[in-house]
């Protein structure tokens, strides 16, 4: 297998990522606005728990956004021949997804380089998510402080 071809691979698993990732944030935000009528409901509860509701829910969206590209990177390492379990695959998707670099799992040349690729998305989309918890909050302490 040439660089060429595994650069494409990664290329194609980073976009079905973003998908991943953009359905998430914008389901999330649908259900956030439509389900609870964020701004009437935060409003009226001037107590923290609807903000903490809100939030709750927010981070389950992007935890299941995560876990869903994990275990997707996970499928493609196995079909790729990397990995003849997908539970070991998914160990090192996690790892690789979240940057931590473990490297008790290593994929066998060249298909290491999809390791590095999913750790480039992986921070990319984390980053999204934490921005995507902050924007959150931000409404709603722009909410409750007015």
């Amino acid at each position: 297998m040439n660089y060429l071809a595994v650069l494409l691979i990664g290329m194609a698993m980073f976009l079905i990522g973003q998908t991943v990732q953009a359905f998430s944030i914008s389901a999330l935000i649908g259900f956030l606005s439509n389900r609870f009528k964020l701004r009437r409901r935060v409003r009226e509860e001037a107590h923290w728990w609807g903000g903490s509701i809100v939030l709750s829910i927010t981070l389950f969206f992007l935890l299941v956004s995560s876990l869903v590209q994990v275990g997707l990177w996970a499928l493609v390492f196995v079909l790729i021949g990397q990995f003849e379990q997908y539970d070991q695959a998914f160990y090192h998707s996690a790892v690789n997804f979240a940057t931590l670099g473990y490297g008790d799992i290593v994929m066998a040349e060249p298909w290491r380089l999809l390791g590095a690729m999913e750790a480039i998305s992986g921070i990319l989309m984390l980053g999204l998510s934490t921005a995507t918890l902050s924007s959150v909050f931000l409404q709603l302490f722009k909410l409750r402080h007015r």
